[in-house]
């Protein structure tokens, strides 16, 4: 099961899935890098004029409402329910040019419509303890216009061609500890309150 590295095997994936999928034949003429970005990192998504980009943005989780209080199969070790998230992504280009930028968004678009499940090949680029069968659903998120706006009024530069998608769903482990273990146990022991109608 997936532990706090998650998120960012996520969108390092898709990133990573791609930079594999480009064709040769599309870099040639529209040469291009894909990179997962932070928060905090957007103000330097595109600072290469000579170069486009697209970008990853895990710009918002939430929990899962349908697994949020379902059942859960427990597996050995396990003593609690798994975190179920959804990962909101925002795939954006970064381009100097009409051309470059609507011709990379088009063909980000078709093969992210291909691809609709995330499965281990994609999400090892990361070692976050997913497990050979686990898989997420990449579905394709319709943001209003006023949600769009609002999303790229709080941060800097200013609005880029986007498109939103959702990963779901996302379990992650709250059972990892990186505390040390228990070795000793202190207990306090006081005198028996006697009960009533007990001799």
């Amino acid at each position: 099961m997936a532990n706090v590295r998650a998120l960012r095997a996520v969108a390092e994936g898709l990133a990573t899935h791609l930079a594999r999928a480009y064709p040769a034949s599309l870099n040639d003429q529209t040469p291009a890098t894909f990179v997962a970005l932070s928060s905090g990192t957007l103000h330097g998504a595109f600072n290469d004029a000579a170069s486009s980009r697209i970008t990853v943005w895990p710009y918002r989780t939430t929990v899962n409402e349908h697994h949020r209080n379902s059942s859960f199969p427990v597996t050995q070790g396990q003593t609690n329910r798994p975190l179920p998230l959804d990962v909101h992504l925002l795939v954006s280009v970064w381009a100097s040019t009409p051309e470059a930028e609507f011709t990379l968004f088009a063909w980000a678009l078709r093969e992210l419509f291909q691809l609709t499940v995330l499965d281990g090949a994609i999400l090892s680029s990361v070692d976050a303890g997913f497990r050979p069968e686990e898989q997420l659903q990449l579905v394709p998120m319709d943001l209003s216009l006023e949600d769009l706006m609002r999303l790229w009024d709080g941060v800097k530069p200013g609005y880029r061609l986007s498109a939103a998608f959702v990963a779901r769903v996302l379990h992650i482990d709250i059972t990892e500890r990186d505390a040390q273990p228990v070795v000793a146990r202190r207990l306090r022991f006081v005198d028996a309150v006697p009960v009533r109608g007990v001799p």
